[in-house]
Formats: structure tokens, sequence, C-alpha cells
């Protein structure tokens, strides 16, 4: 792909990764391997770069917590065709928030580099009628190319905050299906800025997917301050 277009891309659509499970695969022998890996995407994660880590939904890794790798698979995030193991964590159940980090042999530089195009958290909440930012991989494998690109969306701030019990969601107007769970939501007039992380879609139930709700900037920075401890 070219660089020239590579550089012109919101910083939204750089910080994202692909959350994928890779399991072995029966071939024909005819093609050299008995055995290929075969990927399937299951969200989104995106880096925080203050804090060298991956932020996703709870409920996408949920089932990979706890259970052998043979039956789970290998939990690997990535884009544009290059996957690296991972590891979940922490889990925020409450705030359908996790953290995944790669493992703890990867080489330092490596770590700096993926997060140098990171996201920074807001410290305040955006404003109704704010326009937002948010890339992911709808759809899982139906929509990736050749270059395994993410998908770029924009959409607004519909309500300041629903306050649910214990969580904080930002409501945001905008389409949304499978696969963007995990997704960044950033202001598009700062796209560094991350409010939230794209959670549940309350309207699917209505047949209705132009509103969704992203997980509060608050309880990132909670959870993220936490992995450092």
């Amino acid at each position: 792909m070219d660089t020239a277009i590579i550089d012109q891309e919101p910083n939204v659509y750089k910080a994202v990764r692909a959350v994928g499970i890779l399991r072995p695969k029966v071939q024909p022998t005819s093609q050299g391997k008995i055995f290929a890996d075969q990927l399937n995407v299951i969200g989104t994660a995106f880096w925080l770069k203050d804090y060298d880590i991956l932020v996703t939904c709870a409920h996408v890794v949920q089932n990979l917590v706890g259970a052998p790798i043979e039956i789970t698979g290998l939990l690997v995030v990535g884009n544009r065709g290059n996957y690296m193991r991972a590891t979940v964590d922490a889990l925020d159940f409450a705030h359908d928030l996790a953290i995944l980090r790669l493992p703890l042999d990867t080489p330092k530089e490596i770590i700096s580099k993926e997060a140098s195009d990171g996201l920074e958290i807001i410290d305040k909440y955006p404003n109704v009628g704010d326009q937002v930012s948010y890339t992911g991989f709808p759809l899982g494998l139906q929509l990736l190319n050749s270059t395994h690109a993410p998908t770029y969306s924009e959409g607004v701030v519909g309500a300041q905050l629903r306050h649910h019990e214990k969580r904080k969601d930002i409501q945001i107007t905008g389409a949304v299906t499978g696969g963007f769970s995990g997704s960044p939501i950033t202001l598009k007039k700062d796209p560094l800025k991350l409010i939230g992380v794209l959670s549940s879609s309350p309207s699917k139930e209505a047949g209705n997917s132009n509103i969704f709700m992203a997980v509060s900037f608050e309880h990132i920075k909670a959870l993220a301050e936490l992995s450092k401890s």
C-alpha cells in the first residue's frame, strides 16, 4: 500500500487492532502442510499510548479465560495481516472492559512501536452533538481484504451521559454492527482523544442499529491505572 495514503489516515485508524483466534485447520496434503492456521476475527482492540496496553470489551474475550488453549485457540491481535500473540491481563465485567498485553517475552522496542500510534484518554465529557469517529473490524473476516484494513465510521454524541448503576455510558448515534465491539470512540476534531469504547447497541431488538453505547473514558482510565499497579 502507498505509504503516503497510510500517513493520511486518522489516528483512530492507526491505533486499532483486530482481535482474533488462531486454530489449526486440516487442509489437503497437496498444499504441502497437513495443518494451516485459520483466523477467526471476533472483535476490535486498540492501543493506549501512555500505558502500552490494548483495550477491548470483556465480552469479546471472556470465553478465552480459564479454558485450555487447545479448546479456545490462540488469542492474537493485528492489523494489515500482521498478527501477534496476546494475553488477557484484566477483565472488568461490570463495565465490559478488558486489558490485553503482548507476551512478557516481547521485546520492549516492539511494544513501544506498536503503542506509539495509541490513543490518549480525554479528561472531560464531550458535548451533545460533537462529531466522533470510530474504527473496527465489523463482520469479522467478511470485510477483510488482502491488507486486513479496518473500517472507519463517524457519528455524533447523542447523549452526554447515561448512568446505569455502576456504569457510565456515552450515547452515540451512528451505524454499528457485530465486530465493532471494542472499537475506540474518538473526537473527530481531536482524533487522538479517546472518549469511550463501543460496547453495546440497545436498539438491536427493535431492528435499529443506529444507536449504541460507549463505555465512558472514566472506566477505561481506572482499569488502565489498575493494570500498572
